[in-house]
């Protein structure tokens, strides 16, 4: 065993920084992810179709739009509350910039 580790010292020691690199790069990401996406709340009445019309200016169609939300928060479109918050496939960034040139 001694003399494994002596000939692959280089190899054990590259495995060990590229998995620590890949756990902190999925991290990265993770975080990125969740930040740029907005998130809403849901008010009584509310429908994913009205919410897709409403914040859906992106290059999603509806039915791509309804079916991100329903994959990314897992929920139905059948099934959502009010008060359930819900994260939606729009930039925050876009948001405020669209409210900015309303006024």
């Amino acid at each position: 065993m001694k003399t494994f580790c002596k000939n692959n010292i280089y190899t054990i020691l590259l495995a060990g920084f590229v998995f620590i690199l890949s756990i902190l790069f999925s991290f990265t990401l993770d975080s990125n992810q969740n930040r740029d996406f907005l998130s809403i709340e849901i008010n009584e009445g509310d429908t994913i179709w009205e919410i897709s019309e409403e914040y859906g200016q992106t290059e999603l169609t509806k039915k791509e739009f309804i079916g991100w939300i329903e994959e990314y928060n897992g929920v139905r479109a059948d099934t959502i509350k009010a008060g359930q918050i819900i994260v939606i496939p729009v930039e925050s960034e876009k948001v405020v910039q669209s409210l900015a040139s309303k006024q």
